[in-house]
């Protein structure tokens, strides 16, 4: 399908997102309940509770009632973590928006043009956060949360990479057992596996497949030769929530990256899928958040993204979402073990490193599989 030119894009975006504004819609509110007292603690040190409680009453005596979230991930993903934060703050809710990196940015161009403000945070992958960043789309702040956050995990203090999402072998148990994993890039290329495995297609929306294989690529785990056995051995598929769903049918045996939120709660379910982290197969990808220029509700939004780095949020994002936190001390997700995190992070690049390594490699892997190469 023809894309449609930018400009044409862009009209069609602001007459939905007027149509939004007229209506007033609150798209995704976390919380059924209206909570008017606090029922959990704040955490961190003195001076940041002082400073969240500052920014809490600012808020709701600006009357701030919500914060508004744009964020590339499902909304039932987040759903528990936005409940608690209003549990900690009554009477503020999060208001959250599932955008893609292009639909995001196409939405602050309207609310620039409009100066209909609407969104407050953005949520997105290591690359595409920090493209937004230098076309100028967020503003510098720095919450006091993030004094313990290592330099590694900010970028131009206007984006904070408080968590990474994870990413694992998974498997379907009915059509292989763990013992006979491959455990290697090679091994995952042996004919017994041909046809029996599928992954996001690089090039793609999700970007996932594309950070791991420039992982692979930098550490020499993987050549040309073997990307394009690994294209016409396999399958290009869904990505994330899909790529999980096709193992639960028993479409695929494997995919090497799997999202670890949607498999682990289909596993819950008794969906005869499973997980396992061999090194090549085990994937931080860094999600960063940033604080948008002239956010429709500044306190409310400046709370939130303090509250993401206190100890409690770094809790809540492994045992609620299921991700891994960037901060100090933050908790392990559920069945991720300790050697395998220590061994994902050692392995994986920065943030600025990956968003440059993506921009060389990204272009090259659609090609390769589109056969251009």
């Amino acid at each position: 399908m023809r894309r449609l030119p930018y400009s044409v894009r862009l009209l069609l975006v602001v007459g939905v997102l007027m149509g939004v504004f007229a209506l007033g819609t609150r798209q995704a509110v976390f919380t059924d309940e209206e909570v008017t007292q606090r029922t959990r603690a704040l955490t961190g040190t003195a001076q940041q509770q002082a400073d969240m409680e500052a920014l809490y009453h600012a808020a709701i005596k600006g009357g701030e009632q919500q914060v508004v979230m744009y964020q590339a991930a499902m909304d039932y993903e987040w759903q528990p973590l936005w409940s608690r934060f209003s549990q900690a703050f009554p009477g503020i809710r999060v208001t959250y928006m599932h955008l893609s990196p292009t639909a995001v940015t196409d939405r602050l161009d309207v609310e620039k043009v409009t100066g209909a403000h609407y969104g407050d945070l953005i949520s997105q992958p290591v690359n595409v956060v920090m493209d937004i960043a230098d076309r100028g789309y967020l503003e510098g702040w720095t919450p006091s949360s993030s004094a313990s956050l290592e330099p590694i995990w900010r970028y131009k203090d206007q984006v904070y990479f408080t968590f990474n999402k994870v990413y694992g072998l998974g498997y379907s148990t009915r059509r292989v057992g763990g013992e006979t994993l491959p455990v290697d890039v090679a091994q995952l290329l042996d004919d017994k596996w041909r046809n029996s495995f599928e992954y996001g297609a690089p090039g793609g929306g999700a970007g996932t497949t594309d950070v791991a294989l420039l992982q692979l690529l930098t550490r020499q785990r993987i050549d040309l030769q073997q990307l394009r056995e690994l294209r016409d051995r396999g399958g290009a598929g869904g990505a994330q929530e899909a790529g999980v769903i096709s193992l639960a049918q028993g479409r695929r045996a494997l995919n090497p990256w799997a999202y670890l939120p949607p498999l682990l709660r289909q596993q819950r379910l008794g969906v005869p899928i499973a997980i396992e982290y061999p090194a090549d197969f085990t994937l931080l990808v860094p999600f960063g958040q940033g604080l948008v220029r002239q956010p429709a509700h500044p306190n409310a939004a400046r709370l939130l993204l303090t509250w993401l780095m206190t100890p409690d949020a770094q809790a809540l994002l492994a045992s609620e979402a299921y991700s891994l936190g960037n901060l100090p001390g933050a908790p392990l997700p559920p069945g991720l073990p300790e050697e395998a995190a220590h061994t994902a992070r050692v392995n994986m690049l920065s943030p600025q490193e990956t968003a440059r390594g993506l921009k060389e490699w990204m272009p090259k892997l659609r090609a390769l599989w589109q056969q251009t190469l």
